[in-house]
């Protein structure tokens, strides 16, 4: 799969080698920001190659419903130890409001019974089977969760886009042509991606996802018949708006939104690659996990 990965970065960069990053937004003598016109790839496509990031330091891929920004990166932000220790969870879910993912009683109830003998990260008790395992300890972070999991670097050929992660050198091919999704019986940890821009905005609508990924390691659930529509608003040079939607009326009593801002990152050093990441299928502490 690295091999793979790596053939289709190099294949892509190629046509896209002369398309630098457009000029940062003008400020004008008012203080207001001039319009920006992003630059374009061989076909037409905004050009939002790179390495793009969360400047909070990431999702917390402990809960999605708090705080993004660890206390490792508030500290570097200014913030005391006082004022870290008396904050308020901040969730990344914009709607519902109160920031709570809205799942049906039996979910919500699912979810609960994981917990009680697996509280994310460490065992608390005998787990009855693989599915009340953190699926990122059998090197499957997969979808939904891996997008939200920083840095990825983007790559565009004509008619697709690639996102690449160093997370579990995992990886997506979106292609632009307006294909429809595979069959509903087709499952994969990381769905079936389909794009399309609207204006400097790529939407990617998600299908064909397998039902044992979850947001984050607390046992948050969804169905196989979960869908997601992700918006990444170009800004800016530096700067991408991410909105995702989920939607599956399985698990959930209404669709949620997730928001965030990325940011460009690694812009000055262009010997940045991603790095291998050494998970692989046989890890053998998940037969001490099941023990």
């Amino acid at each position: 799969m690295r091999l793979l990965v790596a053939a289709l970065i190099v294949a892509c960069a190629a046509p896209a080698a002369a398309q630098q990053p457009g000029p940062r937004p003008r400020v004008s003598q008012r203080g207001g920001v001039e319009s920006w016109t992003p630059p374009r790839t061989p076909d037409g496509q905004p050009d939002i190659q790179g390495f793009w990031g969360e400047p909070g330091g990431g999702a917390d891929g402990t809960n999605v419903e708090t705080s993004f920004q660890t206390a490792e990166t508030l500290l570097v932000q200014g913030w005391t130890k006082e004022k870290i220790a008396a904050r308020k969870p901040i969730s990344a879910i914009v709607d519902p409001p109160d920031g709570r993912i809205p799942y049906q009683p039996w979910a919500e109830g699912r979810r609960q019974e994981i917990l009680s003998r697996y509280g994310g990260d460490v065992i608390t008790g005998k787990p009855q089977s693989p599915r009340d395992v953190n699926p990122d300890l059998f090197c499957m972070l997969g979808v939904p969760r891996l997008l939200y999991w920083q840095d990825f670097q983007v790559v565009q050929t004509p008619g697709y886009v690639v996102m690449a992660w160093e997370r579990t050198h995992s990886y997506r091919i979106i292609p632009l042509d307006g294909r429809p999704h595979p069959p509903s019986k087709v499952k994969t940890y990381m769905g079936a991606a389909r794009g399309r821009w609207e204006g400097t905005t790529l939407v990617v609508e998600t299908r064909n996802l397998r039902d044992w990924t979850w947001f984050d390691s607390k046992g948050t659930l969804h169905s196989d018949e979960m869908t997601l529509v992700e918006r990444y608003t170009y800004v800016d040079r530096d700067t991408l708006q991410l909105r995702i939607t989920f939607t599956d009326p399985q698990t959930l009593t209404r669709p949620f939104t997730m928001a965030w801002t990325l940011k460009r990152e690694h812009a000055d050093d262009p010997a940045y690659e991603i790095m291998e990441y050494a998970c692989v299928e046989g890890e053998r502490a998940r037969d001490v996990i099941l023990e």
